[in-house]
């Protein structure tokens, strides 16, 4: 270690590979992002108040229950000449494995003259409603479920409830307006535990030089984040940054802590790209008669496709995003590549593999038939920490991590090799020598595909000596893939 440096203080975090922040060194080694898997459809928008504009899930486990709110509106008629013209409602659904889900009868707000509807939420021009559970240990019993919820672009009204079925606004006063951003678009935010604070990601708009606008037909779409101590009071909102990545647009945002390591933020925002197809292009395309008939409404909804993008913060501001894309349309089908591929839920949830004895995975959403009536909403899973991780061919490749401080007695690896594939671990002091007995000649061979293996040299895998000391790091691997790393008791 160099003179003067100042170790990472790693503690018992669990480390993602989801950008350079452990790795001081690799050779033969990349950063490799992975797919989610399309799993089964859960869910038709089929209900009077629901249709082919439903969407902006948002997924959060209460004990053995996942809660889902997302928006019910019909966006255009069944041939595509009639546009809009629809309420639009919150809606909330149950599920215990989150794959079936239940709509119950709330009996809260009358649709269409009767309350038998799950309608969770209804207001004159409701355009978005996104809960959140509030963790702040401050946070009075009746305001266990926070929400943000807007009717327009100008104001964003903070919502509370005791139970997550039954709302009210938190005070006759929005909590933001129209000079931090615009508001029509799902407003995500959430009570920071590590840095004790609210965050509200919510989206704006900018010239290409960077400068904010109000310009909405032509500035570029952007994400803007706003902190608050209270949930009352904001600052003001900041553009986010992502150094190396082009100035694309970007829609909903979906950013939250991951649960698993909360001092990493993820995201998954849409990325919005207006094609201008030629005529041929259009054609070429699923369904071009329903994609001409709303292009005379406007334009972009014809010639506007979206995909899901993968980004991660350690600040919440800063972020690094990922410009090969997370969530594709995929292969052309009768109701795809549209405006409207790619939102994904906000929420990531725990559920159990197919096979009760794998480990288990993370589902969320994703609509599917954007614009058309029979509108779905499809489950995707990706492996636990499974979102980018250290890739290593055949050929072996390693990498040093910078010095740090741990504390715990043992090493667990979050990895998957193929059946000839190995990973080899070597603590090391300060300055880079191999630790007695911890060298990678004595390191235990490790494959297989887990998310939490304990790493042994020797048979032996105490490694609490070397607690709250400065050490590194140093993995040898071959066709293998590092998803995390985590030093537990």
């Amino acid at each position: 270690m160099g003179h003067g440096q100042v170790p990472y203080q790693l503690g018992n975090r669990r480390a993602l590979f989801v950008d350079e922040n452990l790795i001081a060194k690799r050779d033969g080694l990349e950063l490799r992002l992975h797919a989610p898997t399309p799993r089964e459809t859960v869910m038709t928008y089929d209900a009077p108040w629901e249709g082919s504009g439903s969407g902006y899930q948002r997924l959060i486990r209460d004990g053995d229950t996942i809660r889902m709110y997302y928006m019910g509106t019909q966006l255009t008629s069944t041939d595509g000449k009639k546009l809009g013209g629809a309420e639009v409602y919150a809606c909330y659904a149950e599920s215990k494995d989150g794959v079936h889900w239940t709509k119950p009868d709330l009996g809260l707000f009358e649709v269409k003259g009767s309350k038998h509807n799950n309608v969770v939420w209804a207001e004159p021009k409701l355009d978005n409603f996104t809960p959140f559970r509030d963790l702040n240990p401050d946070c009075p019993p009746e305001e266990r479920y926070k929400a943000t919820t807007a009717g327009g672009a100008q104001v964003l009204w903070g919502m509370k409830s005791a139970d997550g079925i039954h709302w009210q606004r938190i005070s006759d006063q929005p909590i933001m307006d129209a000079k931090q951003g615009l508001y029509d678009s799902q407003n995500n935010a959430f009570w920071d535990p590590m840095r004790k604070q609210y965050w509200c990601y919510i989206r704006g708009f900018h010239e290409p030089i960077g400068r904010s606008t109000k310009d909405t037909k032509n500035g570029i779409r952007d994400i803007r984040v706003a902190t608050s101590k209270d949930f009352r009071h904001w600052t003001e909102a900041k553009m986010l940054k992502y150094p190396g990545s082009p100035d694309e647009a970007m829609y909903t945002n979906q950013v939250e802590p991951y649960y698993r390591a909360p001092d990493i933020f993820v995201g998954f925002p849409t990325r919005y790209v207006d094609r201008k197809f030629s005529p041929a292009a259009m054609r070429a395309l699923p369904d071009p008669v329903h994609r001409q008939s709303r292009s005379r409404f406007s334009p972009r909804y014809g010639t506007v496709v979206t995909d899901g993008q993968f980004m991660t913060s350690r600040d919440g501001f800063t972020f690094h995003r990922w410009d090969e894309t997370f969530l594709v349309p995929g292969p052309e089908r009768s109701n795809n590549w549209v405006y409207g591929d790619g939102y994904q839920s906000l929420g990531l949830i725990e559920t159990p593999a197919e096979d009760r004895t794998a480990p288990p995975e993370l589902s969320f959403y994703s609509n599917e038939g954007h614009w058309k009536d029979g509108q779905t909403l499809r489950r995707y899973t990706i492996r636990v920490d499974g979102f980018v991780s250290l890739h290593a061919r055949q050929k072996p490749g390693e990498f040093y991590t910078p010095p740090f401080v741990f504390s715990g007695r043992r090493l667990s690896l979050n990895f998957a090799t193929s059946a000839a594939g190995t990973l080899r671990v070597e603590l090391q002091d300060a300055d880079g020598r191999a630790l007695p007995g911890y060298a990678l000649a004595d390191s235990d061979e490790l494959f297989g595909d887990t998310l939490d293996r304990t790493v042994t040299w020797g048979n032996r895998s105490d490694v609490s000596p070397w607690a709250g000391k400065t050490v590194q790091l140093r993995v040898v691997m071959n066709d293998a893939d590092l998803y995390s790393l985590r030093f537990e008791e």
